[in-house]
């Protein structure tokens, strides 16, 4: 089968039929100011990793001509055999053009129900199937980005429980854990990295400041098995890391908040993907590989990408545009954005929240991430919000 698409800035309406339907060559009539072969380049990369043989054919066309996209249509469907034709992207004088021509041609012409996960033969109100389930790396391969590492690895599955146990207790005593955090991360530096930590209390910093940690604290972390052999007195802390990973957790301030976001979504079985820390490069194809944005925690949730910052602060309009634009840039509109903080956000009704509403943002504040089911928060908080009448917010 051949299916004619028309080419759109949303990369899920560029590829979910295709996955679904699994097409031997895909035609994509797409408006003539793109100059880029890198979108098509792109496209049947994410292709060939399904459909071994797929063949990409591109077809511009004069985007504000409907007489030429309905002739540049016919000829495509003229040219092969069993063709069809699938009418979720593209500008509206596209649908006019390609629906005259797929009538007068008698093929079978689809629409994606995005959201709803379903296509339907537009001729036949009976007709529905189901789509492909997408994963992050098609939406990568399709915007002709890639995964250039991780900031931070995903912690061991043996480790979920005393992560979340830690969570817990930091998230109640953030005060305590930025002096210890502080602490660690002053003397740890001045002494290099290594399994074993010996510092002065307090420690003084090249900068002049004074660095104590909290005993308890400390003891935590020891109850937790992230570290053993402590020893705390008036002038000296030392212990020994249990594994290597262990050392990232205890000077890394934010990091806490991202594993505990990353265990709970992962340990929910209800999401089809999950990345923590992911690096991604915008552009695969100029032979130079940068990490041009960092996310925190990326969740795949019925072909639907899921962008969640984590702040262990509280939050401010920065921060919600920034993922905003990430959101747009990877998803486009068919993509949801998450910002979790232990600030107050809801409680005090904060003007960063109403912004972040504005934007079709979810916020999730500190009484999200002291309840006992953060998870089914979350999951309940993507899986209600409705992406197709987020369209029509003004933003």
């Amino acid at each position: 089968m051949t299916l004619i698409e028309y080419f759109d800035k949303d990369t899920i309406k560029n590829i979910l039929a295709v996955l679904t339907l699994k097409p031997q060559r895909v035609v994509y009539i797409y408006d003539s100011a793109i100059n880029d072969d890198k979108y098509f380049i792109a496209l049947k990369k994410c292709f060939k990793k399904h459909i071994k043989d797929v063949e990409v054919e591109k077809v511009p066309v004069n985007i504000n001509s409907v007489q030429d996209i309905y002739e540049k249509t016919i000829d495509a469907i003229e040219r092969y055999d069993a063709c069809a034709m699938e009418m979720t992207g593209g500008s509206e004088l596209m649908m006019i053009a390609g629906h005259r021509a797929g009538f007068e041609k008698n093929i079978k012409m689809y629409h994606t129900d995005i959201a709803g996960g379903k296509i339907h033969d537009i001729d036949d109100p009976e007709f529905s199937m189901d789509t492909a389930v997408l994963s992050l790396e098609d939406f990568m391969d399709a915007k002709g980005a890639e995964f250039v590492g991780e900031s931070h690895r995903e912690p061991e599955e043996e480790h979920f429980g005393a992560i979340l146990d830690m969570c817990r207790y930091i998230f109640k005593n953030l005060k305590d854990w930025s002096y210890t955090c502080g602490y660690l991360q002053a003397a740890g530096s001045a002494m290099g990295h290594g399994t074993h930590f010996s510092a002065r209390v307090p420690f003084v910093h090249k900068d002049g400041r004074k660095y104590r940690p909290n005993a308890k604290m400390l003891q935590m972390f020891e109850k937790n098995k992230f570290i053993e052999d402590l020893s705390v007195s008036d002038e000296r802390v030392s212990f020994t890391y249990c594994y290597p990973e262990a050392e990232t957790y205890l000077t890394t301030y934010g990091l806490w908040l991202e594993m505990y976001v990353f265990i709970n979504a992962k340990q929910l079985n209800k999401f089809s993907d999950v990345k923590l820390g992911a690096m991604i490069d915008w552009d695969a194809y100029d032979g130079v590989s940068v990490a041009g944005n960092e996310i925190d925690v990326i969740i795949m949730e019925n072909s639907i990408p899921i962008f969640v910052s984590c702040k262990l602060r509280g939050i401010s309009t920065p921060d919600v545009n920034e993922l905003y634009i990430q959101r747009k840039r990877l998803g486009g509109w068919f993509s949801k954005g998450i910002i979790v903080t232990s600030g107050d956000e809801k409680v005090k009704q904060t003007g960063t929240l109403k912004k972040a509403e504005e934007f079709g943002i979810i916020v999730m504040d500190r009484k999200d991430i002291r309840s006992q089911n953060f998870g089914e928060r979350l999951y309940e908080a993507v899986s209600q919000q409705d992406i197709v009448a987020m369209k029509w917010s003004r933003v």
